[in-house]
């Protein structure tokens, strides 16, 4: 999905895409950044040809099938408000798969499964009781789209009134995430599903409302002004006339700020897809909240040998944590292990004290289950890093930082199952009851140095697929 805009800069009307937070116009070459993109934003939809062009069509489909007097007595553009949620959907599976034998007896094996799937989700923001179109369906997905802006969209239409709030759209959202069941030979004990990255806009969709005469009856007709097909519903048109927002816009506009380090004033490399922006000249991150950029702390584990300058630097989220459930809390390495136990023997007195780290990739990837498998290794190796605040990070090969601290904390959740084997019963009953929490939390790059297809990462030497990532 695209959001048209005009550039700040030069006027000119271009396109800015749904996953993109930095922009630059083709025109000018401006580099701005938009602000509020994990926020709750308003947008509307333009409608294919005019009211007057449809009507005259429907009027000509109802006269071939009943040849009658027929006029359009009344027309209106109205634009009804749709909530709209993206994300990611990680779902994880446990149970049994049942299969043959070569010799025809019935026999099965434990299952483990991680499910990946990109996730778009509309449903009206207003009373649907009367309504006909409860989901704005696939297309939304090809839909150019505008902020919301009432002069555009036409002084005269009319608005219905949004009254599912914010709050009511999260719970619908959550509830609507489907749990796998067990069918044929797949039986499922376990299974959890996290919506992670999610995105909420309230989309304005626009309808043409026509009040039909013939031999003095009225009818009324509602069409979709995308699709052109008539839909089951009505609306109450007097009270629409009266609903009005007062220049007033829902939810926050999309606005712009400079690319520029708020510190020292250099404009940032273009990353069309970075959250965070690292500043090359006075080595300082940022991320924009609310509207301005926010500084934010940020370690670099260095490696002498090779050369840092040879590394390529990948983001991560660590969290200190407590797994906590309602019978115990698990607090320390040594709880951690007894939870998720490695096949080798462990120096105790070394880790008794030792708290509980997740590490959650922060850059942009594009194999997830390849980057799952990593980062669930990664957290039971529990390594320690050198790490310190750097003075310069001008020759540092740094990654783009894609999640947002919001959804790491999600993937923390999903990163319990990743570590949890599908034939270890004790863990998957703790693991089930069990919630995260956050006592610290680090922004850590950590070096990879690049052999063949693979990036190792130079102290634990976990390797990880280049082609699992987007390196671009």
């Amino acid at each position: 999905m695209n959001i048209a805009i005009n550039c700040p800069q030069c006027g000119a009307e271009v396109d800015l895409a749904e996953e993109d937070t930095v922009f630059r116009c083709r025109y000018c070459g401006s580099t701005l950044k938009p602000t509020g993109r994990n926020q709750v934003q308003s947008f509307f939809v333009s409608p294919r040809e005019t009211a007057q062009k449809i009507g005259k069509a429907l009027v000509r489909a109802l006269k071939a099938k009943n040849p009658k007097q027929l006029h359009i007595a009344e027309h209106h553009l109205l634009y009804a408000p749709y909530w709209q949620v993206t994300g990611m959907v990680f779902q994880w599976l446990f149970g049994r798969k049942y299969f043959r034998t070569p010799g025809g007896d019935k026999s099965w094996k434990d299952l483990k499964k991680l499910r990946a799937t990109p996730w778009v989700h509309t449903f009206p923001a207003f009373d649907a009781s009367r309504w006909g179109l409860f989901s704005l369906g696939l297309r939304v997905q090809a839909l150019k789209i505008w902020p919301f802006n009432k002069q555009k969209m036409g002084n005269e239409s009319l608005l219905v009134k949004q009254t599912i709030s914010f709050k009511e759209a999260i719970d619908h959202a959550q509830r609507s995430i489907t749990k796998q069941g067990g069918s044929g030979s797949l039986q499922v004990d376990m299974a959890t599903s996290e919506l992670v990255g999610e995105r909420y806009s309230l989309l304005y969709f626009p309808f043409y409302y026509y009040t039909l005469k013939s031999n003095g009856r009225k009818t009324v007709l509602i069409v979709d002004a995308l699709s052109h097909k008539v839909i089951k519903g009505s609306v109450d048109i007097d009270q629409l006339k009266t609903n009005s927002l007062g220049g007033k816009i829902p939810y926050k506009p999309l606005n712009f700020i400079p690319y520029n380090c708020p510190n020292c004033g250099w404009e940032f490399s273009f990353r069309p897809h970075t959250t965070i922006h690292f500043c090359k000249s006075c080595s300082r991150a940022w991320q924009e909240r609310g509207g301005a950029y926010v500084a934010v702390s940020y370690k670099i584990s260095l490696h002498d040998k090779p050369a840092k300058t040879h590394c390529k630097y990948l983001a991560f989220w660590r969290f200190t944590a407590i797994i906590k459930t309602p019978d115990r809390e698990y607090k320390t390495l040594t709880d951690f292990y007894d939870l998720f136990p490695l096949p080798r023997v462990l120096d105790q007195e070394a880790i008794r004290n030792r708290n509980i780290s997740f590490y959650i990739p922060a850059f942009r990837i594009k194999n997830v289950i390849i980057v799952d498998k990593f980062a669930a290794r990664l957290t039971q190796m529990q390594p320690t890093f050198t790490e310190s605040e750097p003075d310069s990070i001008e020759e540092l090969d740094l990654l783009d930082i894609w999640l947002p601290l919001k959804e790491a904390k999600e993937m923390a959740h999903v990163l319990l199952y990743s570590m949890t084997k599908e034939t270890h019963k004790r863990t998957k009953e703790v693991v089930k009851k069990a919630e995260l929490q956050f006592i610290d939390t680090t922004l850590l790059c950590l070096p990879f140095m690049e052999k063949g297809i693979y990036l190792r990462e130079a102290q634990t030497d976990l390797a990880l697929q280049k082609n699992a990532l987007d390196l671009d």
